[in-house]
């Protein structure tokens, strides 16, 4: 090898070479020196047996500060070095096989990382030795500190990220911390805002039954006492209560009867219509027959459905609770009308007003209307419709000749289904020709009759 690279570049332009060139302090001997005209040196060193890659650092930088261009010849690539190295390679080694002339050993090909493609041995000689190859890397010293200080980047940067890493781990610490005190103060909030609600609805239950207990206390019976019950249809109770805020008195009524104690129904009891459509005459009747000044409650409709009444206080509009009203005791309630009192006369004399006012004038007798008239096509027509033409106006002659032709087509359609040469469709009115592949419809056979349609020029007719 190291006469083939001799004779290699003893042929070359202004170079000569030398083998087992010696330092002049013998630091180191180069397998084959090129020296070229102008006083460029590149050393060869053929290098068939194995070397770590931190001596071929050490040996390539000792040629460097020596002022000469190092250049490898080796069996095989090195292509997990750190630092790259001028290396061409020949894929001969110790176990190859000797050529006759060493000049052949310029002519192996192998993949050369000086191009980064597959080339000659000779190829990449003749380019490290033109005047215009450059060396781009740099020297192995200078690759090494620019790899430490990548390496050094490196290092930085996955201690950079490490920190960033724990410090975004610490910051979902403090968040989760954040959100879990938040939650936290949120479920504090809430239950704070239960127990408010609970005290407020303690309260406002104690202040409902408070005012429930000051109605009751406040509830007697009507003072007139030596009044006896008016003539009425139904019985009415009557009691003297006083509303809740400003203690106005006044009268309610009811013409259910009270019990004590209340039933179910009466836990939600509110005033009857009957309360307000037929109590209020017999109410103001007592009242007028007691000489009494008090005031009657007044009757207000609740909103909501189902439509329900209750009664407010006349001078402060305050309502008075249906359950309050269920709650009075027999004790405070006075019969004022009573039904047991009433003959077939009184009803007689308390509604005659009323069977009068039932006499009214004779209807006025209304106009008659006239009659309308309405086309058969209109919706709103009723009654029997013409027959349609073809029934009424074909004649003898007509009809038998219809039927005639629907009989013959019936006919033609079933020979044609069963015909072995076509195929029916689902809705029993097209068929596919077999012989040609085309479709016709009906009984429209046309040329598909008889093989017709496979004679010349069928398909350019424009059959379907």
């Amino acid at each position: 090898m190291k006469q083939a690279l001799k004779e290699r570049i003893d042929a070359a332009s202004g170079w000569r070479a030398e083998v087992e060139h010696a330092h002049p302090e013998r630091a180191w001997i180069a397998d084959v020196m090129a020296i070229h005209d102008s006083g460029r040196r590149l050393a060869f060193e053929v290098q068939l047996s194995a070397q770590s890659e931190d001596e071929y650092i050490r040996r390539s930088q000792r040629y460097v500060d020596a002022g000469v261009g190092p250049v490898w010849i080796i069996p095989e690539d090195h292509d997990e070095f750190r630092v790259p190295l001028p290396m061409i390679v020949t894929g001969f080694g110790k176990s190859s096989n000797l050529p006759q002339a060493p000049r052949a050993l310029m002519d192996l090909a192998y993949y050369q990382p000086l191009f980064g493609k597959r080339d000659r041995v000779g190829a990449a000689v003749d380019a490290v030795l033109d005047p215009t190859f450059h060396w781009p890397h740099g020297t192995p010293k200078h690759q090494l500190e620019k790899f430490a200080q990548l390496e050094r980047m490196k290092a930085k940067a996955a201690a950079a990220k490490l920190a960033r890493e724990e410090e975004g781990a610490e910051l979902r610490r403090l968040a989760e911390e954040k959100a879990a005190l938040k939650a936290a103060e949120k479920l504090a909030r809430e239950e704070e805002a239960a127990e408010m609600r609970r005290l407020a609805e303690e309260k406002a239950a104690l202040k409902a039954a408070e005012a429930e207990a000051r109605f009751i206390a406040s509830a007697t019976a009507p003072a007139a006492t030596d009044v006896r019950p008016i003539i009425a249809p139904n019985c009415i109770w009557a009691s003297e209560v006083r509303c809740v805020e400003a203690g106005h008195p006044m009268i309610i009524w009811r013409s259910t009867k009270p019990t004590t104690p209340p039933t179910p129904a009466d836990t939600t009891w509110r005033p009857p219509s009957e309360n307000f459509d037929n109590g209020r005459a017999h109410v103001d009747a007592w009242l007028a027959a007691a000489g009494s000044t008090l005031a009657k409650a007044k009757v207000y409709q609740v909103r909501g459905q189902p439509m329900r009444r209750t009664f407010v206080c006349p001078e402060c509009q305050q309502i008075i609770q249906g359950r309050w009203v269920s709650a009075l005791p027999p004790a405070k309630w006075t019969l004022i009308a009573d039904e047991s009192v009433t003959s077939a006369e009184a009803r007689d004399m308390l509604y005659r007003k009323t069977l009068d006012q039932q006499t009214q004038a004779p209807e006025k007798p209304r106009p008659a209307r006239l009659p309308m008239q309405v086309e058969e096509n209109d919706w709103r027509f009723i009654g029997p419709r013409r027959k349609p033409f073809w029934i009424t106006e074909t004649g003898t002659e007509g009809l038998p000749y219809r039927l005639a032709a629907k009989k013959a087509h019936a006919e033609r359609m079933e020979r044609l289904r069963a015909n072995p040469r076509y195929r029916v469709s689902p809705n029993g009115f097209r068929f596919d020709c077999t012989d040609c592949g085309m479709m016709f419809e009906d009984d429209n056979e046309g040329i598909h009759a008889d093989r017709g349609c496979l004679g010349p020029g069928a398909r350019s007719r424009g059959w379907r």
